[in-house]
């Protein structure tokens, strides 16, 4: 496994008035190849899961395992675990500082002490890899660029570190529908072709049901739900109880099936409901 979490706590200001139980007693383990998916309601506990990822914070209580490593340990070299998992935060065009292109993607590569060729490599490697045309936008400011762009940018600066885990949170919060398309399309671009563990945390079941191939549900600190897309889907009323949903396709489908058609009430993408209601109608041919 390259992510094993085990037993893990953490306290926000212990022993005071302010104490918080942000996250209680979270197990779980992600491999290489998968792309899990990380959904519950503001507060339960998703943000704080995934600063423990890269070592922004340290347990209170339990163990955290990156490529069978103890990060929680007092020696540890942060910088080698953090160019493994590659953190992106929501609204990462907030962290976009430099004056061109190249030079916030190399900014990464630089503090890992890379050479100027191995950054330009790295750089131009990241940016096809999200679908950023290098010579076209490597000499322009970042700040000039679409919303979908900026965040390219910021996931290809973090790419050009070379992790091999990306966490990415709310990736397409604030985005129109072009630009989530185009940052879902990329991600799933990288997902495939570098064959990286990706931990993706989002509200979006519509997100959720279309990429993800496992889901991890949060709930007031806790885990309280893993499996596939599908299973979790079909605890409709436990994730309604916690303030989540189903997606609206799904929503749709199962609105049909009580109507007394004969459709795939479980369909959660717009592929699985378009088959079914083509066999619906062959059927009825």
């Amino acid at each position: 496994m390259f992510i094993k979490v085990e037993n893990l706590y953490y306290t926000y200001s212990p022993n005071t008035p302010f104490e918080k139980k942000a996250l209680k007693d979270i197990s779980f383990e992600i491999d290489r190849g998968e792309f899990v998916a990380l959904i519950g309601h503001t507060g339960s506990g998703k943000s704080t899961l995934i600063q423990h990822l890269n070592a922004l914070v340290k347990p209170t209580k339990g163990k955290i395992y990156i490529d069978g490593e103890d990060i929680s340990k007092e020696n540890i070299k942060l910088s080698l675990i953090r160019k493994k998992i590659g953190l992106v935060f929501q609204y990462p065009e907030h962290q976009l500082f430099e004056e061109t292109v190249y030079e916030d993607i190399a900014f990464g590569p630089k503090n890992l002490g890379m050479k100027a060729e191995e950054i330009k490599i790295a750089v131009k490697d990241a940016m096809k890899n999200t679908g950023l045309d290098y010579e076209k936008l490597k000499d322009r400011s970042p700040f000039d660029l679409s919303g979908g762009q900026k965040r390219r940018v910021a996931l290809a600066g973090v790419l050009a570190m070379d992790p091999q885990m990306l966490v990415l949170d709310e990736p397409t919060a604030g985005l129109d529908p072009a630009g989530r398309k185009e940052v879902l399309g990329e991600i799933m671009h990288i997902f495939h072709s570098q064959k990286l563990a990706i931990l993706y945390a989002t509200h979006s079941m519509e997100d959720v049901a279309e990429i993800a191939t496992r889901i991890l549900v949060m709930d007031h600190g806790r885990l309280i739900m893993d499996d596939a897309p599908k299973e979790i889907f079909k605890r409709r009323e436990e994730l309604e109880s916690v303030g989540l949903g189903v997606p609206e396709v799904m929503q749709a489908m199962q609105r049909l099936k009580q109507l007394g058609l004969d459709v795939d009430e479980n369909a959660i993408t717009i592929e699985e409901a378009y088959n079914s209601l083509i066999n619906l109608e062959v059927a009825k041919c």
